[in-house]
């Protein structure tokens, strides 16, 4: 018996499959919490030079509950941005005061003989605005002006994780099992993310995000896997869209939290240690029968087999594998042709492909967290306008599971780009406020769409033998969008304030435009081999010649979800649902027939 007719004997969805789907539901939420708690962590807020910090006013009454002001309408110049600051005052200069300066609040720096307006920097430190704030990494650290820019780079650092994370969590997953690196990756994760909250500077704060950010993708990569392996085909894409949407929950706890909790170490502390609630699921957990039978281990993979049966109370026959037949279809697998990057680039046209994927993937990796951090520059409550950010990606995945059959792939993918580059563009000219924040949702709503959609276009576009391999260099195309969504932000603080949307706007507006010259893939059938993959979509000026003959090697489509599993990305944190299996056309293709029937009903 073959391992793809065990599975349903053990039951598509028992209870087993139950406790998995939940712990991977688990780690979405509490990934959310890791990759977007920092908009609140290192929340921005007003803060200027602590010029005279022991004056007090004590000898004006009148000054006495405005002092401050006072002293930085004659203490500060005016901003470096002039009129494009969202603040009346320098952030990192003063004036340097002449000497022998008595603050006298009726007195301006002007009427001092020899006094001239040269600005420097700041020699006292900073002051804060903690009327919303009370405690960010920011202000505890003091990153503001030269060290401005640390705050950005701490994410970076912790996207950089995630693409290191994605390698070495798939190879080792392949290497020495699914459920080992689970364990190690969550540990490895949780121990990250409490560390970081007892951090006593920015660079052990940025250490130690890289740590959570490395296990969390390689614990996530291989336990999606794993549950992938265990349950039965129908269930897939259903399975991929719930723990996708729940993603977006972890969204509201975070707002929920900060609304309440105004100081970074408490909110990271209670959001964190939620973490450790993940090793409850690790007593249910087996490992991988299909990886267990792919390395020979027939007699564990027997045992698993069984455990997992007893759970889903499910009556197994005696003889459960049968020795000859795996062993005759791994020699067969050793036999095939690896797959090969340079198979991805080797012809025109499946070059041309490629490299537009690449760029979507990129574009909508950094969007998306380009938009999801910078929820705070909306001129609204800062974490409702979070709430709203997480709220609306519950339809736009919604949409995205149906949409693509619908309207199929190319055109949703375009069209959606294409609206979402445009509302990045739009907000530019709106001013700060509700508008803004509803022109902002619908590029969330578009991208968080394309995100997953650009998944399942990729699986279907890319030939069987090199499938994995081109949804991997995908991914990391995803990931350094990932890493230069902070940078590009930070560009907006020290630029021009509308580069990050400029930007945002216009590769957004490209990837769409490119998107079109993308072949449908909707109601085709999966390119098998090279030469298929090559054909689809060829332009004439391309020439006629194929280097591919029939004679490439064509591998099993279930395998390829599971070899080279380092090209699975993380689902839920990247919102890429990983939609790889055909299954997706099949359930949507369903549900929309049963729509239509119900309506003439």
């Amino acid at each position: 018996m073959k391992v793809d007719e065990i599975i349903p004997l053990l039951g598509n969805f028992g209870f087993y499959q139950f406790v998995l789907i939940c712990y991977l539901g688990l780690f979405n939420i509490i990934g959310c919490f890791t990759s977007l708690g920092n908009v609140f962590y290192a929340a921005e807020t007003d803060h200027w030079s602590n010029v005279l910090p022991s004056e007090n006013c004590s000898n004006w009454a009148e000054f006495q509950d405005n002092c401050t002001d006072v002293k930085k309408s004659i203490l500060l110049p005016p901003p470096e941005n002039g009129s494009n600051s969202n603040y009346p005052y320098s952030n990192c200069k003063q004036w340097e005061l002449p000497d022998g300066y008595v603050f006298d609040p009726y007195v301006s720096l002007s009427e001092y003989n020899g006094f001239t307006y040269v600005k420097v920097p700041c020699n006292d430190g900073w002051e804060f605005d903690r009327s919303q704030y009370k405690n960010t990494t920011i202000t505890e650290f003091g990153l503001v002006c030269d060290q401005g820019d640390l705050p950005s780079l701490a994410q970076s650092i912790y996207f950089a994780g995630f693409l290191v994370g994605s390698f070495v969590g798939g190879a080792f997953s392949d290497w020495i099992g699914r459920k080992k690196v689970v364990i190690i990756g969550q540990c490895l994760w949780v121990a990250g993310l409490l560390a970081t909250t007892f951090s006593i500077n920015i660079y052990m704060y940025m250490a130690f995000r890289f740590i959570s950010g490395f296990g969390n993708l390689a614990a996530y990569v291989s336990l999606f896997v794993l549950v992938l392996e265990v349950i039965g085909k129908s269930w897939r894409t259903a399975v991929t869209m719930f723990v996708g949407m729940l993603y977006a929950v972890g969204y509201f706890f975070i707002a929920t939290a900060a609304m309440y909790v105004r100081q970074w170490r408490p909110l990271s502390l209670y959001l964190n240690v939620t973490s450790v609630t993940m090793f409850i699921p690790l007593i249910f957990l087996q490992e991988s029968i299909r990886w267990l039978v792919s390395k020979g281990k027939i007699d564990e993979a027997e045992k698993v087999t069984r455990r997992i049966a007893k759970f889903n109370k499910k009556t197994l026959p005696d003889v459960l594998f049968d020795k000859e037949d795996i062993l005759m279809e791994m020699e067969a697998k050793k036999s095939a042709i690896p797959p090969s990057v340079i198979n991805l680039y080797k012809t025109p046209n499946m070059a041309v492909k490629t490299l537009n994927m690449q760029w979507n993937w990129f574009v909508n990796s950094l969007v998306y967290f380009g938009l999801s951090q910078s929820t705070n520059d909306l001129g609204v409550d800062d974490y409702w306008a979070f709430f709203v950010s997480g709220a609306v990606e519950i339809p736009a995945l919604l949409y995205a599971t149906f949409g693509v059959e619908w309207f199929g792939r190319k055109l949703n993918t375009g069209i959606l780009e294409l609206i979402g580059g445009a509302a990045c563009l739009a907000t530019i000219f709106i001013p700060a406020g509700i508008w803004r924040t509803v022109v902002a949702m619908v590029g969330k709503f578009c991208i968080s769409a394309t995100f997953s959609i650009i998944y399942l276009y990729s699986t279907e576009l890319f030939p069987t033998p090199i499938r994995a391999v081109g949804l991997g260099l995908c991914s990391v195309a995803a990931r350094v969008g990932g890493i230069l969504s902070p940078i590009i932000l930070r560009l907006g603080d020290t630029t021009i304030e509308a580069i990050p949307l400029i930007l945002f706007g216009a590769s957004a507006l490209l990837a769409g435009v490119l998107a079109f010259f993308l072949p449908e893939t909707r109601g085709q059938k999966l390119p098998q081999t090279l030469k298929e993959g090559e054909e689809i979509g060829k332009c004439r000026c391309m020439g006629d010649r194929n280097i591919y003959d029939e004679s490439d090697v064509e591998l099993d489509d279930g395998d390829t979800a599971t070899e080279g599993v380092f090209a699975i990305s993380n689902a839920a944190f990247d919102h890429e649902n990983n939609n790889e299996k055909v299954e997706y056309r099949d359930f949507s293709q369903q549900f929309t027939k049963k729509l239509q029937e119900s309506s003439h009903l």
